[in-house]
């Protein structure tokens, strides 16, 4: 292809003899082009209200964490065991610690503090970006330079990394960039980058260990050289695991075992109460029962595990490296009930994207001559054009709503003129909202309230407790019913949605708990009736029209 030709001009050594090597243009070219495609579309969804519940949780608990609060999040508190499984009230001060150990996105804070919300989209496409170019560096150190850029080019265009950098905003964004970190660093024996590596790596979220677990076993198993130092990588992840959810997590919460390992084990083991270690010995005490999770169910199983490896030929699927790198994260994907489970293009699948694309790199590597086979190159191509397609065609996270339907049939498409006009409704309903009011927000508008204390999600609840654990309902509601209009009759889920909101606004009219104060293009803003609240020039009948109740 033209960009074979055009890639290495001035680089004619394999770049396995060299030290270094500086990227050449088509590689650069390649990380900035998706780098600004990505940024652009996230900047999209951010303000064509795409953006939701995740993304205005971490953007509360970075703002808080600038404030000198770390890890705090009212919007947290709604996920956690307590308030999911134990109904009590969400409250201000919860610690997100308690559901993720997510040290190192913390550092992302202070940036926060100077760019608002627009620190977290450029966080995220530029990790992600920055770990293809680190991936393109050890394969020229390893390949010939055309199929290093192809393996780059298969990372730029994969489903499993343009769906998480499309995502809201998530702390596993650092999982490629660190993993491919810790291998460089093994393979190239420099014990002060794995060291570093392997920290930070270990400091993104208390899972995290599984995928520096695996690296370890990998290193252990086929690499002699550092067979005593992958050993101590895997001592060290079991061991970080082990103290984080046994001792660390729950020390803030319940979180870990009422919610997400019942989540995810919960078919596999009938007491949880234990944790880590508890559901550890219960999984190794049933290996039948394991394996017959990990290849259930079946057709799933197998069109996840092709969606992962069709932009790489398949290579991962007869490659020993890659099934070591991959070996831990692949094994709780497989295991774990839900949907989300085996989803390729949500925030899971970056734990496996290190193994997958080093593990590719080693086998075109023990494997020369298969590259020199031009018929596989036009069979490559192919694939990633049908990985490309297929991924845009879904339509991840509804980021290419723009030009993608919704819904082929029946048909469903909101068009950007509505797109931004609801932009405008919400920014006027959102602006009738003192600064440091207490407020509760359906899931749209999350994001434009979340540098605040006293967030929660409406209609979930109204009620919350305070920094003093005081019982308290909100001084404001806001909420858009008419944001689900356009996609209500063909999509269930925004049909409840706009129902439940609904009733629950007219509940709260009712019984006089609170006034309707503006209702405007489907937004609708409420006051409770007993706050000293100032006027804000608005109506305050309770009769006010409002064409969004209807």
């Amino acid at each position: 292809m033209f960009y074979d030709s055009l890639l290495f001009q001035n680089h004619p050594m394999r770049s396995s003899d060299l030290r270094s090597v500086a990227w050449p243009k088509s590689v650069l070219l390649l990380a900035s082009g998706f780098w600004l495609v990505t940024f652009l579309i996230q900047i999209w969804r951010l303000e064509s209200l795409s953006a939701s519940f995740d993304q205005a949780l971490f953007l509360q608990e970075l703002w808080s964490t600038a404030q000198g609060r770390p890890f705090e999040s009212s919007l947290s508190s709604v996920l956690s065991g307590p308030v999911q499984v134990g109904g009590l009230l969400p409250w201000v001060n919860y610690l997100h610690l308690g559901q993720h150990a997510n040290f190192l996105t913390l550092a992302v804070s202070p940036l926060v503090a100077v760019l608002g919300g627009w620190a977290l989209p450029l966080v995220q496409v530029s990790a992600l970006s920055v770990a293809g170019l680190l991936l393109w560096r050890i394969a020229s150190h390893r390949l010939p330079p055309e199929l290093a850029f192809r393996l780059t080019l298969a990372y730029f265009l994969s489903g499993a990394v343009i769906g998480p950098v499309l995502e809201n905003f998530h702390d596993l964004i650092w999982l490629p960039l660190l993993g491919f970190l810790v291998v460089e660093g093994l393979l190239e024996r420099r014990i002060w980058q794995v060291l570093i590596a392997a920290s930070l790596l270990l400091l993104v979220r208390e899972d995290s260990g599984l995928l520096l677990f695996s690296l370890g076993f990998w290193a252990l198993v086929r690499r002699s050289d550092m067979r005593w130092f992958g050993l101590g990588l895997m001592v060290a992840a079991f061991g970080w695991v082990l103290l984080v959810t046994g001792w660390i997590q729950p020390a803030v919460d319940s979180s870990l075992n009422d919610r997400f390992l019942t989540e995810k084990f919960g078919h596999l083991v009938d007491d949880i109460s234990g944790g880590t270690l508890s559901v550890l010995l219960t999984l190794l005490s049933r290996p039948f029962a394991v394996l017959l999770a990990l290849v259930t169910p079946p057709v799933a199983t197998l069109g996840f595990l092709l969606a992962l490896s069709l932009p790489l030929l398949f290579i991962p699927l007869i490659s020993v490296d890659s099934a070591l790198l991959v070996s831990g994260p692949l094994l709780v994907a497989l295991v774990s009930q839900g949907q989300n489970a085996l989803a390729i293009n949500l925030r899971y699948v970056m734990a496996l994207v290190p193994g997958l694309y080093l593990g590719s790199i080693l086998w075109w590597e023990s494997h020369p001559k298969a590259w020199e086979r031009r018929p596989l190159r036009s069979i490559w191509i192919g694939a990633l054009s049908l990985s490309l397609v297929l991924t845009i065609i879904g339509n991840p996270h509804r980021s290419l709503s723009v030009i993608i339907p919704d819904s082929f049939v029946p048909l469903a498409y909101v068009t950007p003129q509505t797109m931004l006009e609801r932009r405008e409704t919400a920014k006027l309903a959102v602006a009738k909202i003192p600064d440091k009011a207490s407020v509760a927000a359906d899931t749209p508008l999350l994001p434009l309230l979340a540098q605040r204390e006293e967030l929660i999600r409406f209609p979930n609840s109204v009620r919350f407790k305070d920094r003093m654990g005081l019982e308290k309902s909100v001084e404001y509601i806001v909420t858009f019913p008419g944001y689900y209009s356009p996609l209500a009759p063909v999509f269930k889920s925004e049909q409840r949605q706009q129902i439940k909101i609904r009733e629950k606004v007219r509940e709260l009219i009712a019984n006089d708990d609170y006034q309707l104060i503006y209702c405007q293009g489907g937004a609708l803003v409420l006051r409770r009736e007993s706050s000293k609240v100032q006027s804000l020039n608005v109506t305050s009948d309770n009769s006010i029209a409002c064409d969004a109740l209807d």
